[in-house]
């Protein structure tokens, strides 16, 4: 079969003759992962944590949001599909189109949130006064949707270029701050002021990824070859990838008392490798958010990616304007959505793991209109989350939502297919 250029398999299953290489698949997830927010977290870990607790907790939360993104993995490997067209099997094929609107809502947010934060630094080092500014915001927003426009390769290609800089500017920031402080032994012999218990560290490091970790990654890990590779790629971003970030920005936060790298190169005068290093990890994540949001709302509004992606991009470059960045409700809208979202990928657990013992028949694309069961489950679930003062909300959402779909479920004899 070959493949349509115009589309990118957003309303079918992805054929095996147009899968992508262990490499290409792993390069997008990883360029996905790497994102500031994780050196920030590192440094949230070093205000409470020593070094060798901080590596520890890393690799253990990492591991964990492994596993997560694992389980998704392995169903959009085996089906081809997007995250969205997933949901239809446990919420039905009308009801995943409402279900479907509440991630591209947060990814959007945060889309028009990087856009216009990578605008505004770009506007300050080149001293483009306001109206620059918005110029530049818009014109962010904008361009980095172009790689999701035309689509997986195009974001393939992006990862490639980006992830070796991020990498190596990642590293040697963090080495250079050791030097310039004195050496790794004030690394290991440190001793924060303040003290973190593990749990809460936990969730910090939890915190970075759990909401792409069980969403999002579906829409790239479709065009794994096998679920072996599916499950492979997906540690190497987040054990390998995530868990690199977090530790180098607790390094430069205990050698320099800042966790953002790219802000320590500016403060050494390295102008132009902060911007390279701020740019790769904003576009790379920002184009790969903004392809998974198209393909949740071709579902939700059945039309093909690249028209809803034109939509979106327009009205994204329009919100940069607003400069969300320093809106603080915002941020707790978006915040409380990530509260919301996590059940479903419990649902979808639940589903495909037990109820349906690991089978979807891609040919149906969906075996009912609606299941009420499944938004039972949801709205109980994520009214859970809110009342539940214990654990991690978003880790919280995703077991409840597996065992209170799986619950009514059997209490209302939901038949498996």
């Amino acid at each position: 079969m070959a493949k349509n250029k115009a589309e990118d398999y957003e309303l079918s299953a992805v054929p095996i003759n147009q899968r992508k290489t262990f490499l290409g698949v792993t390069m997008v997830w990883t360029g996905f992962v790497f994102v500031i927010a994780s050196m920030v977290a590192g440094g949230g870990l070093a205000a409470g944590l020593t070094f060798r607790e901080i590596v520890l907790i890393t690799i253990l939360g990492n591991c964990f949001l492994t596993i997560i993104a694992s389980l998704i993995s392995v169903i959009s490997c085996k089906t081809g599909l997007t995250f969205a067209l997933i949901t239809r099997y446990s919420f039905g094929v009308k009801g995943s189109r409402i279900a479907s609107f509440f991630v591209p809502i947060v990814n959007i947010g945060w889309y028009t949130i990087q856009s216009a934060l990578y605008g505004h630094l770009i506007a300050q080092l080149l001293h483009l006064g306001s109206i620059g500014e918005s110029i530049a915001m818009i014109a962010s927003a904008i361009l980095m949707g172009i790689f999701a426009l035309i689509g997986i390769d195009a974001l393939t290609v992006l990862g490639y270029v980006a992830i070796p800089n991020i990498i190596f500017l990642s590293i040697a920031t963090a080495m250079k701050s050791v030097q310039l402080t004195g050496g790794w032994s004030n690394i290991f012999e440190y001793l924060p002021s303040t003290s973190l218990t593990l749990g809460y560290a936990f969730s910090i490091v939890v915190g970075t990824w759990i909401f792409s970790a069980s969403t999002c990654i579906a829409d790239i890990m479709r065009y794994a070859k096998n679920t072996k590779e599916a499950v492979l790629s997906a540690g190497c971003g987040l054990v390998a990838g995530n868990s690199l970030l977090i530790i180098c920005g607790a390094i430069t936060s205990i050698a320099m008392g800042d966790s953002d790298l790219t802000k320590v190169l500016l403060d050494m005068g390295l102008i132009i490798p902060s911007v390279i290093l701020m740019s790769t990890n904003i576009w790379t994540t920002n184009a790969a958010n903004i392809y998974s949001t198209s393909l949740n709302l071709s579902n939700a509004l059945n039309k093909g990616k690249r028209q809803i992606l034109a939509v979106v991009l327009m009205i994204s470059a329009l919100l940069t304007l607003t400069k969300p960045y320093n809106i603080g409700i915002f941020f707790v809208f978006l915040n409380t959505l990530g509260n919301i979202v996590p059940p479903l990928p419990g649902i979808i657990f639940a589903d495909y793991y037990i109820l349906r013992r690991g089978y979807y028949d891609t040919s149906k694309l969906g075996y009912d209109n609606w299941n009420y069961i499944a938004w039972f489950s949801w709205i109980i679930s994520v009214l859970l989350v809110f009342v539940t003062k214990v654990g991690f909300p978003p880790v919280n959402g995703i077991l409840f939502g597996f065992f209170t779909y799986l619950l009514l479920s059997v209490l209302l004899k939901k038949r498996a297919y």
